[in-house]
């Protein structure tokens, strides 16, 4: 998750109702795609074997979005553990470094 300093300042800073709002629409929306990872995940199976160059070249992509979801979590863990992943995006120290790296791969793929 990238979740720049700067986003949670346009959405009025860390105590606001609008970020908190965002949170819990964050934390909900995580807890529905749980709920259809068995669908997303044969979607993507399917989507493996089409050929498509980003999916099919990683053969363990499939077990990467399945970890992704944290199945072994109850709902309300997985909403500690989201919001914990959001905390983390925001007080990371280089999320522009990283844009700026991931950009650059991006351009020259």
């Amino acid at each position: 998750m990238k979740l720049c300093k700067e986003m949670v300042e346009a959405m009025g800073g860390a105590e606001s109702q609008y970020y908190t709002r965002f949170k819990s629409y964050s934390c909900e929306a995580y807890n529905i795609l749980r709920k259809s990872s068995n669908l997303i995940l044969n979607l993507f199976k399917l989507m493996e074997r089409s050929g498509i160059p980003d999916i099919s070249s990683d053969e363990s992509g499939g077990l990467k979005l399945q970890e992704k979801f944290r199945l072994d979590l109850d709902d309300e863990e997985a909403i500690h553990f989201f919001q914990d992943l959001i905390n983390e995006s925001v007080s990371a120290l280089f999320p522009e470094m990283v844009e700026t790296i991931h950009r650059w791969a991006q351009y020259w793929r």
